[in-house]
């Protein structure tokens, strides 16, 4: 659902957000919406649980829907091995047009509320998508912040991403999309391609000699 308003399925954003999600045991989706991510092509195998409240939306995606986050924290119990992305309606203060824009709109209690439940998780890997502001940064001073942009229709918009952990440090979801922007991106494919041609023409022995090598650098 491109049209969605906050859709995170465009180029840029997209890629972004993928290069940054952790390869996990289960997922998790807090304010599903248009299911940008959960819908991508980088995430078309995944299957995520989902919290949405207006249910006009449930079956976007193809995973299990619940109607409130609260309810599926409650129904869990979460471990390292879990992502939960989060999506929640941004404050009204970090938008754009300053305006409510959803069905089911947030004001700050709202906002407060959710980031205690969160605080209170402390073993899944999370990652919230909201523009930098005090509050968020308060309550996340321990969080990892990057901020980055894109366009819409009022112009170029800055936007935030907050995680529980540090995004260089983990095994992705999947490697499709690494790069910082598409020229880059097509680079690394390239690179790839390359290496892996130039290894499945090697002597069958040295390739072997190279994988234990990989190995004893516990790089495999």
């Amino acid at each position: 659902m491109k049209k969605y308003i906050g859709n995170k399925n465009v180029p840029g954003v997209i890629e972004f957000l993928i290069n940054r999600v952790p390869k996990s045991e289960r997922y998790f989706s807090f304010f599903t919406g248009g299911a940008g991510l959960e819908n991508s092509v980088y995430t078309r195998d995944v299957y995520f649980t989902c919290s949405e409240k207006d249910k006009s939306l449930h079956g976007i995606h193809k995973g299990f829907y619940y109607n409130d986050y609260r309810s599926v924290i409650e129904d869990n119990v979460f471990t390292s091995a879990d992502f939960i992305f989060c999506d929640p309606p941004y404050l009204l203060k970090t938008r754009k047009s300053k305006k409510k824009l959803y069905k089911y709109d947030w004001e700050t209690p709202e906002h407060i509320e959710f980031l205690n439940y969160i605080m209170g998780l402390k073993k899944p890997r999370i990652m919230i998508t909201h523009p930098k502001c005090e509050l968020y940064d308060q309550q996340l001073k321990d969080w990892s912040i990057e901020e980055f942009e894109y366009m819409t229709r009022s112009g170029i918009f800055k936007d935030g991403l907050y995680t529980n952990y540090n995004a260089a440090d983990i095994e992705l979801i999947t490697y499709e999309c690494l790069g910082d922007n598409f020229i880059e991106r097509q680079a690394i494919k390239r690179q790839r391609k390359n290496i892996v041609n130039k290894f499945k023409n090697m002597d069958c022995k040295k390739r072997h000699a190279i994988i234990e090598e990989l190995r004893k650098e516990m790089l495999l």
